[in-house]
């Protein structure tokens, strides 16, 4: 086949397909684009730019743009605006059950790291909590800003600490933190009867497990206390603190299954006028750290946390 260019020629063109030839007169035009083979129909079509000067036909038109009236824009925003109004109660609850369920992660990976630090470091290990009673004695004269800034976690801080350092000369231990003050996220704490009673019983109703709606009751008691130095190991003053004692065998220093509920609200802070805080921990609603349990349960023989709670 003869090779042909774009450019419109008002010469005729003579073509060489399948050992047939013919010619093709195609107009002189500047709107003329290129041409083409048809081998259906047998010919070579010329394809345009624009309407071929002589032919008749419409010239191709484009639809036009349009905006948006005031009116529509209006009624968009007033559908946006009751959207919002009806989703953000929701997303507030959403937003509630998943600080809950990052408390429950949080505090059950706390566990696990606890055990697995005892064994280890064979060595026993405490997950210490913070309570108003740690502020009793006087503020360290080191470590007074760690001091200041647990004033605003009572509740809800916690950390590791081995009551002896690898090395240490019997009968002369030297505490250590193994672990930085961490937090509860916001809305979440853990309530105050585990800290100084009296012990309550807390149900839980399991729908998922056979049989159906099974009743769990489980009896938790005060945390047992642990004297360490707070808030770091270099501290002079030696505190009692709340704490589930983890042992060299990867078991609970007691005999007895512990649990660690957890709460929602919030703890509000109140100068006392010792240039301190009083915490005053407020439920919401009231009394779901009972009756809506959320509760880390830790089997004392194998120290494994479990998270127990309302499964409807």
């Amino acid at each position: 086949m003869t090779t042909m260019n774009s450019r419109c020629d008002p010469r005729r063109l003579p073509v060489l397909w399948l050992e047939q030839s013919w010619a093709l007169n195609v107009p002189r035009s500047p709107a003329c684009l290129f041409h083409n083979f048809n081998p259906r129909a047998g010919r070579l079509d010329a394809f345009w730019l624009g309407r071929p000067p002589g032919l008749g036909g419409r010239k191709r038109r484009f639809p036009s743009s349009s905006a948006f009236t005031i009116l529509e824009m209006l009624i968009v925003v007033t559908i946006i605006g009751f959207l919002a109004a009806v989703a953000l109660p929701h997303l507030s609850g959403m937003s509630k059950a998943n600080s809950m369920t990052a408390a429950a992660q949080q505090m059950s990976a706390a566990v696990s790291l606890a055990k697995q630090m005892a064994v280890s470091r064979r060595s026993t290990v405490y997950l210490v909590f913070v309570s108003p009673n740690a502020f009793a004695g006087p503020a360290p004269t080191n470590n007074l800003t760690a001091y200041s800034n647990l004033w605003s976690h009572q509740y809800t801080a916690y950390a590791l600490v081995s009551p002896r350092s690898v090395g240490d000369q019997p009968g002369r231990p030297n505490p250590q933190y193994l672990t930085d003050w961490k937090a509860l996220p916001d809305g979440v704490f853990i309530p105050p009867y585990v800290f100084y009673g009296p012990a309550q019983m807390i149900t839980s109703v399991n729908t998922l497990a056979p049989p159906n709606n099974q009743l769990h009751t489980f009896s938790v008691v005060p945390f047992n206390q642990v004297a360490v130095p707070f808030p770091a190991a270099n501290c002079q003053a030696i505190t009692n603190m709340p704490c589930i004692g983890f042992s060299p065998q990867g078991q609970l220093t007691t005999n007895n299954d512990v649990f660690i509920p957890l709460a929602r609200g919030t703890v509000q802070y109140l100068p006392n006028g010792n240039g301190g805080y009083s915490a005053n921990p407020v439920e919401s609603p009231t009394g779901n750290s009972t009756n809506d349990c959320n509760l880390i349960h830790i089997d004392y023989l194998t120290a494994r946390p479990k998270l127990e709670r309302d499964q409807f």
